[in-house]
């Protein structure tokens, strides 16, 4: 029987130009002061992106400053500091511009603005209850995260990394234009497009999923197998970036509509561990043993085993063969999609990880098992699967 919750309060406008239209959108919120977030590497600086950006914004009759301390897998220091800066400079509205780092860190930034005291510690006290933050752009130049669509964001803090969720993380605004994703390199469309496929997959999978999010998460994964290998091998061809834009966004929008599953909180524990890794990286890590081990579990679980099998659908793949011996054909799909984007061998030691650290990431992995991954598994996972999952990731090396 259905049961399920809507909100989806942000104007969104995806396509090919469409940033220019911030020098004119009804839609950017009231004030006369943004402060930018965006990443310390420089890129964005680069690209001409801040400089696209801020003259759009002058023309709109709004200054600017910038925050650009934002790193890999953001921390929550710096969202402090950002916070307390635009306090000081009674900044109207927050602009995040850049990958899911940069969104993200500027959500919570929003938020932190409008209260006083450290965010990460406000957060667990829940004095953010009944706050509302400042009205916040998203402008991805990324298509990953899918952050811009929904109402979460991820930060790096004393207890490892973790998710939020507030009503204020909302954008007033998103403007995606694929065309800013152009600037990315092969191996970061690879692995930021991955994290796109594996949010649909897991929110179909989810117990949390609703009829909206299955629509979104099957579209989202049928593009992303589609287009995402044709986007590593033309960084240019703009029908693919603009295909993956909105696949990164759909996925995003089942963040809020259902939930993540617990592949994402084992991948915590890599990002936790070191901050430069890469999210996407670090789930394209996990992915074959973790899936393996779900579908082993899910036997005898007819509905979880139907999804799986739509999925594969979804990618491309038939139900497979007669013989019970022949691979899941999920699993078929999966590993030729890793195939044609050029991440078939990545392997843990590339981002500094460990076999001696396994118990340590499980250990991680298991202060999570009541949060919202593990509580909308469609299937138990315990420590024993956990660590299973873990030693597969390196018995591959």
């Amino acid at each position: 029987m259905l049961s399920f919750t809507l909100s989806l309060p942000t104007t969104l406008t995806l396509g090919p130009g469409r940033l220019n239209e911030l020098a004119s959108t009804p839609h950017l919120p009231q004030g006369k002061q943004a402060m930018i977030v965006i990443g310390a590497s420089g890129n964005i600086l680069r690209q001409g992106y801040l400089a696209r950006v801020q003259g759009l914004l002058t023309e709109h009759g709004v200054k600017s400053v910038v925050f650009d301390g934002v790193r890999t897998n953001p921390r929550t220091e710096d969202v402090d500091a950002a916070a307390a800066k635009a306090r000081e400079l009674g900044v109207d509205f927050i602009v995040g511009l850049g990958g899911g780092s940069a969104i993200d860190t500027a959500k919570c930034i929003a938020l932190a603005a409008a209260a006083e005291g450290p965010f990460w510690d406000s957060m667990a006290s829940q004095k953010y209850k009944d706050v509302k933050g400042l009205p916040l752009v998203a402008i991805p130049t990324t298509a990953g995260t899918g952050t811009e669509a929904n109402n979460v964001a991820m930060l790096c803090g004393p207890e490892g990394k973790r998710g939020f969720m507030h009503a204020s993380f909302y954008p007033a605004l998103s403007i995606v234009d694929p065309e800013l994703t152009r600037s990315m390199p092969p191996r970061l469309t690879a692995i930021t497009g991955m994290d796109v496929f594996f949010h649909a997959v897991e929110c179909f999978l989810s117990k949390a999923r609703q009829p909206l999010s299955d629509m979104l998460c099957l579209e989202a994964a049928h593009l992303a197998t589609r287009f995402l290998p044709a986007a590593v091998d033309n960084g240019d061809d703009l029908n693919a970036r603009t295909a993956m834009a909105w696949a990164s966004t759909a996925a995003g929008m089942s963040l809020t509509l259902s939930s993540p599953i617990s592949q994402h909180a084992l991948e915590y524990s890599f990002s936790g561990f070191n901050h430069e890794s890469q999210h996407g990286a670090g789930l394209v890590l996990l992915c074959r043993p973790y899936f393996s081990r779900l579908i082993e579990l899910a036997e005898g679980d007819e509905e979880t085993s139907d999804r799986l099998l739509n999925l594969a659908v979804a990618m491309g793949f038939g139900a497979g063969g007669d013989d019970e011996e022949d691979e899941h054909p999920f699993l078929i799909a999966l590993e030729a999609l890793l195939e044609a984007v050029g991440l078939a061998d990545m392997r843990p030691e590339d981002f500094g990880f460990s076999e001696e650290s396994i118990p340590q990431f499980v250990e991680e992995a298991m202060k999570l098992t009541g949060m919202r991954h593990f509580v909308n598994t469609p299937v138990a996972m315990g420590e024993a699967d956990v660590r299973a999952i873990f030693e597969g990731v390196f018995a591959r090396g």
